[in-house]
């Protein structure tokens, strides 16, 4: 199935949903956060820094590639798949993927001026293995906005600078806006809007952090990646009960 009708997919009870919300709260989310920020700083006889626009650029081609992944036909799903048919000879829209957000974690982790050059290494792994992870995580109802919503939020709280990265307020506040529709299963994040929200995460992370905790950041956000493609998030959310509790807040059914 190819073009706009692509944007509906099987949920993880057979259901077919729109996966719209990317498209219509989290991507507008990243600009309205942008041009609030814009208003506050020009009030304040300021102006945005450079970096700021570039991490909006960076995101807005994340989520592109990943809405563009969402239009495809379903093809091999998890990293060690897509690896297995590149090494095949077979390109797969996910490896082109995840090229280009490897390309922007880069780029937008350049444009930051608050750390050095071995701890932007980290960071941009950390914003590429979040971005990816965030995408693991959307497979159940709310599960990618909830995680969102605690790391956004923390780096919010801990004081990430708006004139680097507007769009993550704004992102948060998308975020709360798309979670009713996702828990009720009337609509999806796909593909674009989970590794927006992913890439968001990991940039006001890698803003608020202090350097030696940006390694270990992007070395969890890395471990859990692995595991995602082995083990299975939802069997370790399932295993801890604060986080199986957490997971299924808020969901019209808790069974999994």
């Amino acid at each position: 199935m190819n073009g706009w009708e692509g944007l509906r997919a099987e949920n993880y009870r057979g259901e077919r949903l729109p996966m719209t919300l990317g498209l219509a709260a989290i991507a507008p989310g990243a600009v309205a956060g942008l041009l609030a920020g814009l208003a506050i700083v020009a009030g304040q006889g300021r102006s945005l820094d450079a970096a700021a626009w570039i991490s909006l650029g960076g995101s807005l081609l994340v989520f592109v590639a990943g809405l563009m992944d969402d239009l495809m036909p379903p093809g091999p799903r998890g990293l060690r798949a897509h690896l297995r048919a590149v090494a095949s000879g077979h390109m797969t829209t996910g490896i082109l993927k995840l090229v280009v957000i490897a390309g922007s974690s880069v780029v937008v982790v350049a444009a930051q001026p608050v750390h050095p050059g071995a701890t932007r290494l980290a960071g941009a792994g950390l914003l590429a293995a979040c971005a990816n992870l965030w995408n693991g995580f959307d497979v159940r109802p709310g599960r990618a906005l909830k995680f969102f919503l605690l790391a956004g939020g923390a780096a919010l709280v801990a004081g990430v600078p708006l004139r680097l990265a507007p769009s993550v307020p704004g992102v948060l506040v998308a975020a709360i806006l798309a979670l009713p529709a996702d828990l009720r299963e009337r609509a999806m994040l796909g593909d674009g809007g989970s590794n927006l929200l992913g890439f968001t995460a990991g940039l006001g992370l890698y803003l608020v952090l202090p350097g030696p905790w940006v390694w270990v950041a992007a070395s969890v956000a890395v471990a859990l990646n692995v595991l995602a493609d082995t083990v299975t998030l939802s069997r370790l959310i399932d295993a801890v009960g604060p986080l199986r509790w957490f997971d299924r807040l808020g969901r019209v059914s808790d069974s999994d």
